[in-house]
Parts: structure tokens; C-alpha cells; sequence
């Protein structure tokens, strides 16, 4: 199934989605994540579309919507209710749209419902996990930081292990100046815990550690056009960094034995995308 959780707060719009498939016959895709989908994808910086349910469906109702003559959020979603319907309404999809104002189409059993403030797809499970690490919290939240209570308690939801169609990856899709992108960012853990001493006026590189203390690390980069959007993920500690660019395909595409800076060079060449983010060189954070 997945979960896919949009939201629109003071005419910015988030949407956060995972991207596990749960295939019954590949038994391999739940702990795999690069058996993962893409759930949310940028048609311009003014549209996207995120799905939940018979993947089959929503990968034909991407190439489909890739044909239109051109994107806007009636021709979407006149074709999305079509194919929500030959699914059997097994197939959810969700639009979000910076056309005139930020609004959220929630597609599901043959209905079109429209909202300025929030809709949701996906399993009923993680919808409800979902609500009880979101609600508690978003009561002392000020509006600004209402999207900050979003995404926590999606991650919440994710590291749980107790829904078992929701997983992989955590895509975030939001509003920036130049319209909607996914969003750029740096995780790292370091392991087991250390101590470091610093003087005053002394800088000194923080450690990240290494896999055989436990730590882990990956950069989120985007493309630096938002009209060809696109999100490269590099792992440092595996040395390996995956696109995807659904324009071109709905794949993964992995590019092994790769350091940040050639990740990105590769993607260059082979793609013509320009990633940007923030990436891990040593023991610095490094902009590219």
C-alpha cells in the first residue's frame, strides 16, 4: 500500500510520502529498499501527484499522464479519476497544486475531493500511527512549525517496523520560491556514542564515525532545475548513490563506487541533471 501525507499551511504545501511496494510475490521488497518506487513525482513546479495502492495502476497512470499534451490540474485529474475507477478504486491518488492557490485533490472511489488544508492516501494502519505521534504534538505547536510536526511524526511512523506497507524511503515534496521540489537534506548518525574535548576559539571536524561503529549517512540532492525535477540519494558509507528521474524512467537508477562529488558529475553526464545538496566529504559537510 504506502502512506502519502499532504498538508497546506499559510499557502505552503508538503507532502510527505514513503517508498516501499509490498509485492506478495517478491518477498525480498520488504526489507529491501531499492526495491522501492518513487510515490510522489513532480510534473512541474506547480503540480505533482502521489499514489497509494495496485502499483501496476499508478505506473500506467504515470506514463499516461507523461503523454498529455500538457499538465494542469484538471487534465490530471480528469485522467487519474479514469484510472482510479478501471483499478477498481484499488489505486488512490493525490495531487498537490500551486495553481492560483495551494490545494490538495484527494482521488478515491470515483470522487474528486478537493481541500486547502490537508488530505491523506494509503494504509489505514499507518494513517492512524500516523495521527497518534501528529495530533498530541501539533496542539503546542505555533503554525510555522506545524510542517516540522508532519514530518516527525511520518518518520515515526517509518522507523516504527509496525506497519508493514510502509517503509523504505522518507520523500518529501514541498513549496520553495521556485515553485514545488523535493527536499534537500543531510542525515547522519554516528554510531555509538564519543566524547570530544574543545578549547576555546578551536575548531575541529566533528567525527561521523564509520559502519563498523554503527553509523550511517545519506545526502538528499535535487535537481537544480526545478523544471526538470529529479532527487539523487548518495550513501558515503556504501559508496553509492541512486537517482530518480521519472521523466525518463519510473526505476531506480544506482550508480555504484561513487564519492558524492562524482555521483553528481556521473548523473551530469549520463542525464544532464544538476544535483545540489549537501553531502558528507570526511569528516565536513560540504555544499555542492
Amino acid at each position: 500500500m504506502t502512506l502519502v501525507i499532504g498538508r497546506i499551511v499559510q499557502v505552503s504545501l508538503r507532502i510527505d510520502s514513503d517508498s516501499r511496494i509490498t509485492d506478495p510475490n517478491i518477498v525480498s521488497n520488504r526489507n529491501n529498499v531499492f526495491s522501492g518506487l518513487l510515490k510522489t513525482i513532480i510534473l512541474h513546479p506547480k503540480l505533482c501527484l502521489s499514489y497509494a495502492g495496485t502499483v501496476d495502476f499508478a505506473q500506467e497512470a504515470i506514463e499516461q499522464v507523461y503523454k498529455l499534451n500538457e499538465h494542469t490540474p484538471e487534465k490530471v485529474k480528469n485522467l487519474l479519476i479514469e484510472i482510479n475507477k478501471e483499478s477498481h478504486y484499488e489505486t488512490d491518488f493525490l495531487i498537490g497544486s500551486l495553481e492560483n492557490q495551494a490545494l490538495l485533490y484527494k482521488i478515491s472511489n470515483g470522487k474528486i475531493e478537493p481541500s486547502n488544508q490537508h488530505h491523506w492516501i494509503g494504509d489505514i494502519d499507518g494513517f492512524n500511527l500516523f495521527q497518534k505521534n501528529f495530533v498530541p504534538n501539533i496542539k503546542s505547536a505555533e503554525r510555522k512549525h506545524i510542517m516540522d510536526v508532519q514530518s516527525q511524526a511520518f518518520k515515526d511512523v517509518m522507523s516504527s517496523g509496525t506497519v508493514e506497507s510502509v517503509g523504505g524511503l522518507h520523500i518529501t515534496v514541498h513549496t520553495t520560491p521556485k515553485g514545488l521540489e523535493y527536499l534537500m537534506q543531510l542525515s547522519s548518525s554516528m554510531g555509538q556514542p564519543f566524547s570530544i574535548v574543545i578549547k576555546g576559539n578551536q575548531s575541529i571536524p566533528i567525527p561521523f564515525g564509520n559502519a563498523a561503529t554503527g553509523a550511517f549517512s545519506y545526502s538528499y540532492l535535487i535537481s537544480s532545475n526545478p523544471c526538470q525535477p529529479a532527487i539523487g540519494i548518495h550513501f558515503p558509507f556504501g559508496n553509492f548513490g541512486t537517482l530518480y528521474y521519472p521523466r525518463l524512467t519510473r526505476k531506480i537508477v544506482i550508480f555504484k563506487n561513487v564519492d558524492p562529488f562524482e555521483f553528481a558529475k556521473k548523473v551530469m553526464e549520463d542525464y544532464r541533471v544538476d544535483l545540489t545538496g549537501i553531502v558528507k566529504n570526511g569528516d565536513h559537510m560540504t555544499m555542492i
